[in-house]
């Protein structure tokens, strides 16, 4: 079924068209491309290396019993796990490599730059939410209301950069944070009921590492932008780190930790012992989940907030408090960019 006119809200839109990610990544010129965002990607790709080998490790048992059984089925099998790897650990962490993304490490020299990429970007982001949000497909996902998607569609229409600011301030504030919020818990009470009903730390390290790179795919998805690469770095280390903690904690009898507060009542509940563990591991395994979607979400409203302190005129707008500017040569440049602004303004034309 194709979409209206009416529905997607493109009717007379001026902006670029689609601006595709991987295109928006290459445009950027070469003076924005900073040494050390290539050293923070190459992190990423550690830290999804040692991902993969983790999920490898903990089927290496499954591996070993199928080839014992037949040579044939062990390498279907292996066949079948890569193919895994690939849909559940590399495809969601690519997927979130090659988002949209707001620049925010800038200097003088590559401000207006940034300013005008980020505003491609902007236009980009309130886009693809109405065409996810107005597809017949996404009906049971959709998260903006109308009243958001035809504020966003009149801005885009208009051309109006502080409208559609706002418009996507609002959205995010309400819409946006509620779904995501849902989704965080949502994702934690996986990892709770699997880590506290498996009592098998493959399976409970498995299970942290599969729902939480799925959770930061999709809150990527639904903000519509990804954080730098230095910020997806602790993302991912965070990620990782859940998986050995879910891993390790099965080498605990916190039942044992806990026992003073259960020595009068030990002897009458059976397989209390059972029970502690199982809650503290799938409590520890969730708080993990929570605190890795709550990091994200943060990490993505900071690099919001940064870029929204950019004016397309080079002049920092006034109301965004609580945006960190590490650069002190945005400030300098900003305020001189201001003050030539102000002395133009002052000069009355002749005749």
């Amino acid at each position: 079924m194709k979409k209206t006119k009416e529905q997607t809200g493109v009717t007379g839109l001026t902006l670029d068209k689609k601006l595709d990610d991987s295109a928006f990544e290459k445009s950027m010129s070469a003076e924005l491309n900073q040494k050390n965002e290539k050293g923070f990607l190459t992190a990423i790709i550690v830290i999804a290396t040692i991902i993969s080998l983790l999920l490898v490790g903990a089927l290496a048992d499954i591996l070993t019993v199928c080839f014992e059984m037949n040579r044939v089925f062990g390498y279907v099998v292996c066949g079948v796990v890569a193919i895994l790897l690939i849909a559940f650990v590399i495809r969601p962490i690519v997927k979130v490599l090659s988002s949209r993304f707001f620049i925010t490490d800038v200097t003088s020299d590559t401000f207006d730059v940034a300013v005008r990429r980020n505003y491609k970007a902007l236009k980009s982001v309130a886009q693809a939410l109405i065409e996810y949000n107005l597809d017949p497909k996404n009906v049971r996902f959709r998260y903006l209301s109308d009243e958001k998607i035809s504020l966003l569609k009149r801005a885009l229409a208009d051309g109006n950069k502080p409208a559609l600011k706002i418009a996507l301030k609002d959205a995010y504030a309400t819409d946006v944070a509620g779904c995501v919020n849902a989704l965080i818990w949502k994702s934690a009470g996986k990892v709770f009921l699997t880590t506290s009903i498996s009592q098998n730390d493959k399976i409970d390290a498995l299970s942290a590492l599969l729902v939480n790179l799925s959770l930061v795919k999709q809150i990527v998805c639904i903000y519509g932008y990804r954080p730098s690469y230095a910020k997806l770095v602790r993302i991912y280390f965070t990620v990782l780190r859940s998986a050995l903690i879910a891993y390790g904690m099965q080498n605990v009898n916190w039942f044992n930790v806990f026992s003073k507060f259960f020595s009068g009542v030990a002897k009458k509940i059976p397989f209390l012992d059972t029970i502690v563990d199982s809650a503290v591991q799938g409590t520890v395994s969730a708080f993990m989940t929570v605190l890795i979607g709550y990091k994200t979400k943060r990490f993505l409203c900071s690099d919001y907030k940064k870029q929204e302190k950019l004016d397309i005129n080079g002049e920092i707008l006034e109301g965004a408090d609580g945006v960190e500017v590490t650069d002190d040569e945005v400030k300098i440049a900003a305020e001189l960019a201001k003050e030539i602004r102000n002395k133009n303004g002052s000069i009355t034309p002749l005749g």
